[in-house]
């Protein structure tokens, strides 16, 4: 398979960028920027890695550029707030955030199970490949998932662990600086790396093929936990900029992507949501066999159908569409769980989040599915005639949650009960 083309030659890329994050900042100064905070408002401060190309990159000045770097300028400058940038590095991200060292952390982080269980993550802003890249012309017969097989990938991050997980036999070289993974392959010092799509576009597609596609990811902005109005606030922030076509812009800008969504904003936004329920259940299988539990629990799903409906009526949706789609739910999570790897729950017990822990998680984020329903409820049948729209759903949600037991029915059960709701008139 081939690299995405990387485009332009850098000096233009590097204009162009700044002519749109220039173009943004003044459309804030003209009248997008809230009323002037008061004197002693906080900087706005802002996690990012700087060794993570296209999103976040520091130069040798120390500056720092990229994707996340101008949507959090952008976000600040219509905020009246001063951006404060705070490196860190992956093997800390969770710590730091958990710390409070920064407000959001904004450098390509992987939407992932574990991650939302503290915290919150945004709305997706960009979707990527998971690869496995090696140099153009080099046999790949045989596979990679054997000792003998040298495979580099950034230390403590999303690839690393996806990386264990897919490449157990590897013999894996994990670095300290992303940044030199390609250095790394091009000088024969690993067999591959683990990148993804998005950044493997900034290397040299001459000298590199993708050998293999590992998984689907999605990236967003993890806001620090208790801060539950700054994440509002960017999420509400975000959904304008999509309706705006500034986050289009940007990702054309800098991610080189000008394909646009098949979804409105507002329901790829329900989309999303939809999918991270599902990327919790196998920890949800973890911690019931952990617990000596069975994986189906009849009563367990019917309290969830029941407060479903309680859930949807108060938000002046329909019970029984509600119900539904709590069903498809249902079923789509225990063919997940079923799924999962029965060892997904070996190592100490410590590691397992707790039951409680999890149904928390999955309760906030069908609050947050409701109120996205709410939102986007009417925008369905405006978009696209429905026998058209809910095909588009279902390949989705599959798309955002590319799980073991996921499959193409549980999505399309889904997606018909989704369909049912946002068809609704408001």
């Amino acid at each position: 398979m081939r690299l995405p083309h990387q485009g332009a030659a850098p000096m233009r890329t590097a204009v162009r960028r700044s002519v749109v994050v220039l173009a943004l900042l003044w459309g804030a100064a003209c009248g997008a920027i809230r009323p002037a905070p008061p004197r002693d408002t906080p900087p706005l401060r802002v996690g990012t890695s700087g060794d993570y190309p296209p999103f976040s990159l520091r130069a040798a000045d120390g500056s720092y550029d990229g994707f996340d770097v101008a949507v959090a300028r952008a976000y600040a400058a219509t905020r009246g707030r001063r951006l404060e940038l705070v490196a860190f590095r992956w093997p800390e991200l969770a710590a730091r955030l958990a710390a409070g060292d920064f407000d959001v952390a904004m450098s390509g982080v992987t939407v992932r199970g574990d991650r939302l269980l503290f915290g919150t993550l945004t709305a997706s802003v960009a979707r990527a490949d998971a690869v496995l890249l090696v140099r153009r012309g080099d046999p790949t017969a045989g596979g990679f998932d054997r000792p003998t097989r040298r495979v580099g990938v950034n230390r403590g991050g999303h690839l690393e662990r996806l990386a264990r997980a897919r490449l157990p036999h590897a013999t894996l070289v994990a670095v300290d600086d992303n940044r030199g993974l390609p250095a790394l392959l091009r000088e024969r010092e690993v067999d591959a790396v683990v990148t993804d799509t998005l950044e493997a576009a900034t290397y040299d597609h001459g000298a590199f093929m993708i050998a293999a596609r590992l998984a689907r990811d999605r990236k967003a902005y993890w806001v620090a936990p208790g801060a539950t109005a700054l994440a509002d606030d960017l999420d509400a922030w975000l959904l304008e900029r999509e309706r705006d076509g500034t986050m289009g812009r940007l990702r054309a800008a800098y991610l080189h992507s000008t394909e646009a969504s098949a979804l409105p904003p507002e329901i790829a936004q329900v989309v999303d949501l939809a999918a991270r329920r599902l990327l919790l259940m196998p920890q949800v299988a973890a911690a019931k066999r952990a617990a000596g539990l069975p994986l189906v629990d009849p009563a367990r799903e019917a309290e969830v159908v029941a407060h479903a409906a309680e859930r949807a009526t108060a938000a002046g949706l329909d019970a029984e569409a509600a119900r539904n789609l709590a069903r498809a739910q249902s079923a789509a999570a225990r063919a997940v769980q079923e799924a999962a790897p029965a060892d997904d729950a070996r190592g100490a017990s410590d590691q397992v989040p707790a039951l409680a822990t999890l149904r928390a998680s999955i309760d906030a984020l069908d609050g947050a599915l409701v109120r996205a329903l709410r939102s986007a409820r009417g925008t369905l049948a405006a978009a696209a005639p429905a026998d058209a729209q809910q095909p588009a759903l279902s390949v989705a949600l599959r798309a955002d949650a590319d799980l073991p037991g996921f499959d193409e029915p549980h999505a399309g059960a889904i997606a018909a009960a989704l369909a049912e709701i946002l068809r609704t008139p408001r």
